[in-house]
């Protein structure tokens, strides 16, 4: 058998998997993690592709972990900023008061 042959024969298939894959829902993605958590992650990914309950337990569970909160009032943003570790720095915050340039608006 001709290797060139082989070689388009094996694209092929795999494009066909991809295919078929990403029709079914999926995304294929590589990540890079630390090597004792590779089988973590690998199990994590087949509880997901399983789908039911336990897919959308991890689902919650991480999006809990994993997302920031939004702050809903102005007190939250406000007690966000405070405990923000630029809180003591100073800042030169005095504006420009030079002229502005004029604009041609026709």
């Amino acid at each position: 058998m001709n290797p060139s042959n082989l070689k388009t024969q094996q694209a092929s298939r795999v494009s066909r998997h991809r295919k078929r894959i990403s029709t079914g829902g999926a995304k294929r993605v590589e990540v890079t993690v630390p090597l004792q958590d590779a089988p973590l992650v690998k199990a994590i990914a087949g509880a997901l592709r399983s789908g039911g309950e336990e897919a959308e337990l991890i689902r919650r569970s991480l999006h809990q972990r994993l997302t920031a909160p939004t702050a809903k009032t102005g007190a939250e943003l406000v007690a966000f900023l405070r405990a923000s570790p630029l809180t003591d720095a100073d800042f030169a915050t005095e504006r420009d008061h030079s002229t502005g340039r004029s604009a041609d608006l026709a």
